[in-house]
């Protein structure tokens, strides 16, 4: 059900493709929606219903056709996901911020405003952990591929983001520090790499598939931020033993200005539960030190006792790196879906995305 203003519209009828199929299959298939998610859909039929295509569905809705014309896009908010059809609204005015990208095509929209991108190769690579699907060689590579050294330094994790998939394309310029630090993308080196000769397994090709798409979008809000005056960096590294970080570094302007960044490091595991830390980090004027200030997040009750102990140690091991730990906090872990680039809609703190549509 679409909701257009106080009339709510009807239901989908049973129409599997228009001008193919009209008769009684169903019109929206299995796919995974959440509230406050944006649907993108283009008009395929005007009469005698009103017909919107999606990269997952066709649906009708009880809406005057004489207001839209064939081949216009429509943006519509998830309302309710589990009711069934979805009950879906329609966004009168764009609610998404202008983006030199976004106006390029539908798929890239669909990557820069897709919500905690990483979010289904970190759930690959967590199942990957504990399963043997792969074939061995490729098993092998990847488990490989994820080790750390017990005690790394700022090399070690300089050389992982790198190697994230996030700059796989510049690591083909020979002169590129990347390139330098690593050499050129390749299945053992780059995650990107890797899931490219991935896909060529039969097998897996509609597995691997999304997995390099949230790669790119990640690589694509990283492009957007640049074209901005911003960073926005977003990769999965290893931690501890078959683990794994995502990690969001961001500067706004605004920050830039004011010689700040922000630092991001999540993770759900079996040991420590959900867990996320959040630092801001501020450079002195003289650049000779920087202030931090640190918030841990977890579902774990034990999580601030342990904190509290320790945080002398931490306040002491910051110091050997020239940063001042100016306020430490704990509290309780909030899903956040939402990342730098999601967008509230209508004064809501709502993450959205736009799904590819057929243009």
């Amino acid at each position: 059900m679409i909701d257009n203003g106080p009339q709510p519209l009807a239901p989908s009828s049973g129409v599997a493709r228009a001008g193919v199929n009209m008769g009684n299959g169903p019109v929206l298939p299995a796919i995974t929606l959440f509230k406050g998610q944006v649907i993108e859909g283009v008009v395929i039929q005007l009469q005698p219903r009103l017909l919107v295509e999606t990269s997952s569905s066709i649906f009708s809705a009880a809406a005057t056709s004489a207001a839209y014309t064939l081949g216009e896009r429509l943006l519509f908010r998830v309302l309710d996901p589990e009711v069934k059809p979805p009950r879906l609204e329609l966004l009168r005015s764009g609610p998404l911020p202008d983006s030199p990208l976004a106006q390029q095509s539908a798929f890239l929209r669909s990557l820069l405003y897709r919500p905690n991108s990483l979010a289904p190769l970190q759930q690959w690579l967590n199942h990957q952990s504990a399963a043997t699907h792969l074939p061995p060689a490729l098993a092998a590579l990847l488990q490989e591929f994820w080790q750390l050294p017990i005690t790394p330094k700022a090399l070690d994790i300089q050389r992982a983001m790198l190697m994230s998939g996030l700059f796989s394309e510049n690591r083909a310029k020979p002169n590129s520090l990347s390139a330098s630090l690593v050499g050129p993308a390749k299945a053992h080196n780059d995650l990107k790499a890797l899931l490219k000769l991935l896909v060529l397994e039969d097998a897996f090709e509609q597995q691997v598939k999304p997995l390099l798409e949230a790669l790119q979008s990640s690589q694509i809000k990283s492009l957007d931020a640049a074209l901005n005056g911003q960073i926005h960096y977003q990769w999965i590294m290893p931690w501890f033993e078959r683990q794994h970080l995502t990690v969001s570094l961001q500067q706004s302007q605004a920050q830039r200005s004011q010689r700040q960044w922000f630092i991001s490091l999540a993770h759900e595991g079996p040991d420590l539960g959900a867990l996320q830390i959040n630092l801001l980090l501020t450079q002195s004027q003289h650049g000779q030190h920087a202030m931090a200030n640190l918030h841990f997040a977890s579902d774990s009750s034990w999580l601030t006792a342990l904190i509290n102990s320790s945080k002398h140690h931490l306040q002491a091991t910051l110091e050997q790196q020239n940063i001042v730990l100016q306020q430490v906090s704990v509290g309780p872990y909030r899903d956040a879906k939402v990342d730098a680039l999601s967008v509230a809609i209508d004064g809501e703190n709502t993450p959205h995305s736009i799904l590819d549509v057929h243009v």
